[in-house]
């Protein structure tokens, strides 16, 4: 139907047979059918009214499909499709538009990333380049571009403070005020923009290092840079990436630097920390009147009149840590707090070993070990729990990894998430602190805490003067730690501390308050030294005997000093807290911390609900014999009151004082013994002497 229509209209069916009898000659007529290629031309230009139009763009879409398949057409337009060019333009077959431009000169040309056959067009002749306005120059009579924007040859101007000139299609610039080339400093280069193929510089810093950065695709912008291998340091200077200081909390580190986050260590390595990924403890703290930061780091304020649930197993429900506040005022304010285990009473600044009612088991060694740190008593229980308390109000539950989520109280779920620290001992979350503080009472006899009234709304005369003892925290004296320790929750806290009933009280829950924020920073490795003989001041001379200067205040201290402790092999505490701290002279090496005395050895104490002094004897909670040796260490002797009959060994580097604990024994016990000695010598110069004792039958 389409031939019989074009036969009848203006002859155009003999024209296109015509046109593609020429092609017929090429060699890629071979890649295509002659008819199918015959006919899909006709229809494409019997019906067009333009009918050269048509049949050229017919035409010129066949060559494009030969010259993918690498076949060129040249000299077809010759006759009906000739093409005019303008603007000194002539025409080419072969033609390709990669760098013929002006432009080119000022910015990276798009089209040379375009990988494509040459077309047919028209282009300017070989060494010259269009322009702005369409016409074919010279390389010097080319214009440039900035931000698409178009600057006429050997015109000047100012570019970004310099002054600029076009040559040859790139901008040239210089210092303003002498018109000498411009000059980078820190071993920047300038960059004018000139190379083609130039693409925009996107400057790394040490401090971007390894981050993501903006695609570099965009128009070429002059001005100073670094060269491609090096990056900008802090101070503005171009290095090389394996020279990058690293930062952290507003200070820099160099290469190779190490610091502590945390638990772990970390290396500075070209301009980023690499830190070690060991499992680190955790810690909730409790102080003056319901200050709580839970495991997780929630802040709230909670202080019932009851005994609570500090610290628990979730599963079993087991108690690890109970607390009770003790009022010290007729409003009920908080200036002491009890805590105990079970088997552990801390109060009124001394603890107290019970043994539970209900148990049975006697151990030879006591489940947790007792020092004395600065202005602390550490309490370490076996199983990865710390307590460290001031003896007044303030108390850190520390915790090893092995804890994480299996913990619930008052301290919160202890499962790094804060949104449901809230939890109920019913396991479901509460609306607010009040209800939450009440579902952990140990006795449903205790009345529930209704409302909480905290001091400064109640003392409302007492405000301002907390408000201007604790900008303490946000002045000068703590703006090194700002930056590693937010300080608006410890600032908050202690206004609420400070606006208590009595001016003893006021004093002491500031105090308290500035200390824990003081330890945080201590904790990162910011000591500050706030304390002075007008505010809060610790007096360490109190334990220097006359004549004497072991003892002195330190604000990070840590336990240097041998201690009698320490000699029997209990140690493993916090490494920098606050308080006195001795130096013990040579001929009394260690320290005594149930008496705070430099002693030596054979004079160490031991410590049960009281001193126990060299020599003495006691009976335990279980009914045991306890001997203090030496070294200062209890040596059990056990044995069952109902059966008289038991073993036990005791060491000593003393044998009059082993000759005197059998004496003991022989004469307290409740019955007729007989004794069956064995001594031996060891390496160590101890000597053990191990000994049997039954009841004689008559």
């Amino acid at each position: 139907m389409a031939n019989i229509q074009c036969q009848q209209t203006n002859n155009i069916y003999s024209q296109t047979q015509r046109h593609l009898t020429f092609f017929s000659r090429e060699s890629c007529f071979v890649l295509f059918c002659f008819v199918f290629v015959f006919q899909k031309c006709l229809m494409s230009t019997c019906l067009c009214e333009e009918i050269k139009d048509c049949l050229c763009t017919a035409l010129g879409n066949y060559v494009k499909a030969c010259t993918k398949h690498g076949v060129y057409i040249t000299d077809w337009r010759r006759g009906m499709c000739e093409q005019k060019c303008e603007g000194g333009k002539v025409f080419q077959y072969n033609a390709k538009a990669c760098n013929t431009s002006c432009r080119s000169f000022s910015e990276r040309d798009l089209s040379c990333d375009v990988e494509d056959s040459p077309v047919d067009g028209c282009l300017c002749p070989e060494g010259l380049y269009l322009n702005s306005k369409g016409k074919c120059v010279n390389q010097d009579a080319c214009d440039c571009y900035m931000d698409n924007k178009v600057q006429a040859a050997y015109i000047c101007f100012f570019l970004f403070k310099f002054h600029s000139v076009c040559r040859k299609g790139q901008l040239f610039c210089y210092n303003s005020t002498d018109l000498k080339p411009v000059t980078c400093n820190g071993g920047a280069e300038f960059m004018t923009c000139s190379d083609p193929k130039a693409k925009r510089r996107i400057e790394k810093t040490c401090t971007s290092l390894n981050m993501p950065h903006l695609s570099t695709d965009m128009p070429c912008s002059p001005g100073c840079y670094c060269p491609l291998d090096m990056v900008r340091d802090n101070e503005g200077k171009c290095i090389l990436p394996t020279s990058c200081p690293c930062s952290y909390s507003g200070r820099k580190y160099e290469q190779g630097s190490l610091i502590k986050i945390s638990c772990n260590t970390c290396t500075c390595v070209q301009g980023t920390w690499e830190c070690e990924t060991g499992k680190c403890q955790s810690s909730c703290h409790i102080y003056g009147d319901g200050q709580i930061q839970t495991f997780d780091g929630k802040w709230y304020s909670y202080d019932g009149l009851c005994q609570y649930r500090v610290c628990i197993k979730c599963v079993s429900m087991h108690n690890l840590v109970l607390t009770e506040s003790v009022p010290c005022c007729e409003d009920g304010i908080t200036c002491s707090r009890k805590i105990t285990d079970g088997t552990l009473v801390l109060e009124d600044g001394k603890f107290m070993f019970t043994k539970d009612a209900g148990s049975t088991k006697c151990t030879d060694k006591e489940p947790y070990t007792v020092h004395t740190v600065g202005l602390y008593l550490i309490i370490r229980f076996i199983g990865g729990i710390t307590l460290i308390w001031d003896k007044n109000t303030r108390v850190s539950i520390v915790m090893d990894s092995d804890w994480n989520k299996q913990t619930c109280g008052l301290c919160g779920n202890h499962n790094g998430k804060i949104l449901d620290e809230f939890t109920t001992r019913g396991g479901s979350l509460a609306a607010g602190t009040v209800e939450f503080g009440n579902s952990w009472k140990t006795s449903p006899m205790c009345s529930d805490t209704v409302s909480e009234i905290f001091p400064c709304d109640a003392n409302a005369y007492c405000k301002q003067w907390a408000v201007r003892k604790c900008e303490i925290i946000m002045e000068q004296h703590f703006r090194m730690c700002h930056n590693k320790v937010d300080p608006t929750p410890y600032h908050k806290a202690c206004i609420e501390e400070a606006c208590v009933c009595t001016m003893e009280g006021k004093y002491h829950g500031f105090c308290t308050a500035v200390s824990m924020y003081a330890e945080a920073c201590a904790a990162v490795g910011i000591c500050i030294s706030w304390r002075t003989p007008e505010l809060c001041p610790v007096f360490c001379d109190y334990y220097n005997a006359p004549g004497e200067c072991s003892w002195h205040y330190k604000p990070c201290g840590s336990m240097a000093t041998k201690t009698c402790k320490q000699n029997a092999g209990e140690w493993d505490l916090p490494s920098v807290l606050e308080g006195c701290y001795a130096k013990c002279p040579e001929h009394k090496p260690y320290l005594d911390e149930n008496t705070m005395k430099c002693v030596r050895l054979s004079d160490c104490t031991c410590y049960h609900n009281e001193i126990v002094l060299p020599g003495e004897f006691i009976y335990d909670e279980c009914g045991r014999l306890w001997a203090v040796v030496h070294w200062s260490q209890f040596i059990s002797v056990p044995f069952h009151i109902g059966h008289f009959a038991g073993s036990a060994m005791l060491l000593s580097n003393s044998r009059p004082l082993l000759d005197a604990a059998v004496a003991h024994l022989h004469n307290t016990l409740p019955c007729k013994c007989k004794f069956i000695f064995e001594l031996t010598a060891t390496p160590t110069g101890f000597q053990p002497y191990y000994f049997e004792f039954f009841t004689l039958l008559t």
